[in-house]
């Protein structure tokens, strides 16, 4: 997945206003996320808008949607639509939260 095909999703799910700064920001902070969080590093990977766009992203398939989840939750939080939110965010967490079960069994498999 790319912040292009991210962005893409969201905008043909949810119509919004926002614009791919905007997104590409939102989704910098989510591979922050997990790049602290999950994969337990400080060496946080941070996108450039426009050069990154076509970048991939490191939340891998079959894990990539939490990506326009996360967009989707942005959105509505941000246009303060708690309802759709609460919603939204319960979606994304549902699948990031395997994806972190899935990164930590595997590589303390490996380690």
């Amino acid at each position: 997945m790319t912040p292009n095909k991210a962005i893409e999703i969201v905008d043909r799910l949810k119509p919004n206003s926002y614009g791919e700064e905007d997104k590409l920001r939102w989704i910098g902070e989510l591979d922050g996320m997990a790049q602290r969080l999950v994969m337990q590093t400080d060496d946080i990977k941070r996108y450039s808008y426009p050069e990154d766009m076509d970048k991939e992203l490191l939340i891998p398939a079959p894990f990539e949607d939490v990506y326009p989840m996360y967009l989707e939750a942005q959105i509505d939080y941000h246009n303060r639509e708690y309802g759709n939110y609460n919603n939204s965010v319960m979606m994304f967490d549902s699948l990031y939260s395997e994806y972190k079960k899935a990164y930590i069994r595997e590589h303390r498999a490996r380690g």
